[in-house]
């Protein structure tokens, strides 16, 4: 009996600290004035806690969605100003930076700084700033950043000019890249003469042909999953390439060392 009442007590407990911190975090990304106005609506739209956890964590992206679906999310501000985003992540600063910029020209931004840049202990660490008439939406962005393989495990709206990011790389992307598994070919055609591949397997040799025949001076530069660059081969002058992979790859970029000309009409890739 006592086990019981034991057990019924820790649910009551348990429940009641996931309530706090769905509630705080609400209020957090809301504002005090905001959801002490709201709190009611807030209360009727979150009434089943679990449809907010995910695995035993807070599903934030659900949150804030949730938030932003009903009206309760107010992005813009009354005159331009200057807003700013942390963004932290056990990865490398450059394959970060990428990211970043590339999920934020996807959305239709096309000027914005970097403040700041450091990397400790594999986490990367980088603080942009824009000048806006919004805060940049957060469920586009975490859309945007997705693509990379970024998925955020927590967000803190430390002013109303400021937002952090915390995000984890579960899988490793590059939207402009090709994937390639061992056994298979692909043929690509890029105008800038330039060629991202994710490869399946981090073992194998890569044929490479360019389609036309002709003859182009190869650079190969091999990643690995965070885009640190492993190695980087200059070859002479020919009409295919054929190299083992280096340990370690996720990535690997192709190119011309005097004129992307030479193979902007395509290359062929088999992956042995």
């Amino acid at each position: 009996m006592v086990r019981f009442v034991f057990i019924a007590i820790l649910c009551v407990v348990l429940n009641a600290n996931s309530d706090n911190v769905l509630q705080e975090k609400i209020q957090n990304i809301l504002g005090e004035n905001s959801y002490n106005r709201n709190i009611k609506f807030i209360n009727k739209l979150f009434s089943n806690q679990t449809n907010f956890y995910k695995n035993g964590a807070l599903d934030i992206y659900q949150v804030i969605l949730t938030l932003q679906n009903n009206g309760l999310l107010q992005l813009k501000f009354k005159n331009p100003q200057e807003f700013s985003m942390v963004f932290i992540a056990e990865t490398s600063p450059i394959f970060l930076l990428r990211t970043i910029n590339r999920s934020l020209a996807s959305m239709g931004y096309s000027y914005w700084t970097t403040n700041e840049a450091s990397y400790k202990e594999n986490i990367a660490k980088i603080t942009i700033s824009l000048t806006t008439e919004h805060i940049v939406d957060p469920i586009a962005l975490l859309n945007e950043l997705q693509k990379n393989g970024f998925v955020s495990v927590g967000i803190l709206r430390e002013t109303d000019n400021k937002w952090e990011y915390k995000l984890l790389v579960r899988d490793s992307k590059l939207p402009d890249s090709r994937f390639i598994s061992k056994g298979n070919s692909i043929s690509i055609t890029e105008v800038v003469g330039e060629y991202w591949l994710e490869l399946g397997s981090s073992d194998g040799r890569l044929q490479i042909s360019t389609r036309n025949g002709k003859s182009f001076n190869p650079v190969i530069v091999f990643f690995d999953k965070d885009l640190n660059i492993l190695e980087v081969k200059n070859l002479s002058k020919r009409s295919n390439v054929n190299i083992n992979v280096v340990n370690n790859t996720k990535f690997i970029k192709i190119k011309d060392s005097v004129s992307s000309f030479n193979i902007n009409s395509g290359i062929d890739v088999r992956f042995k």
